[in-house]
């Protein structure tokens, strides 16, 4: 003898047969896609070693490609521009942000976070880097003549006969 189902049910199965005794089967597929906390750990300690490893490689290349010469101490490297290494740089701390969206699309939230903020101030370096080596280059010119009132420029606060411009 076969029971009758309870009134208002549906005539199909209301779970997915892989997931029966589950009261919420979205709970267990997403799940599935976390990544264990100590695995996150861990690949956000190697991924780190990596990103200090990698810029400084970069930037030795970019100071090969600069014209640097490090193991000639009679070469004249003063006039080699540090824009380009720094570029490099910058450039890998581009691929470290675009790894940590990588990361965080697979749902690994530690390593996520801890390449962004690798990301971010590999960027940062590069760029204060970049504005330090082109200020260098290209220095501002002194002023030639002072663009304040000659009259301001007075030296005790007397009258005109201690100012600079009377």
């Amino acid at each position: 003898m076969t029971t009758q189902p309870p009134p208002n049910t549906p005539p199909w199965p209301t779970h997915h047969p892989r997931y029966t005794g589950v009261t919420n089967p979205l709970q267990q597929q997403q799940r599935r896609g976390w990544l264990h906390t100590a695995a996150d750990i861990a690949l956000a300690i190697g991924l780190l070693v990596i990103d200090v490893i990698a810029p400084l490689i970069a930037f030795v290349f970019g100071l090969d490609a600069a014209g640097y010469m490090m193991f000639d101490p009679a070469a004249d490297n003063s006039s080699v521009s540090l824009t380009r290494p720094f570029a490099y740089v910058a450039v890998v701390g581009g691929i470290v942000l675009v790894s940590a969206f990588l990361l965080f699309m697979a749902r690994a939230i530690i390593s996520s976070g801890v390449q962004v903020l690798a990301g971010l101030v590999l960027v940062l370096v590069a760029i204060t880097g970049i504005h330090d080596a082109d200020r260098k280059v290209h220095p501002q010119p002194a002023p030639t003549s002072p663009s304040i009132n000659p009259g301001a420029l007075c030296r005790s606060g007397g009258d005109n006969s201690e100012c600079g411009g009377s």
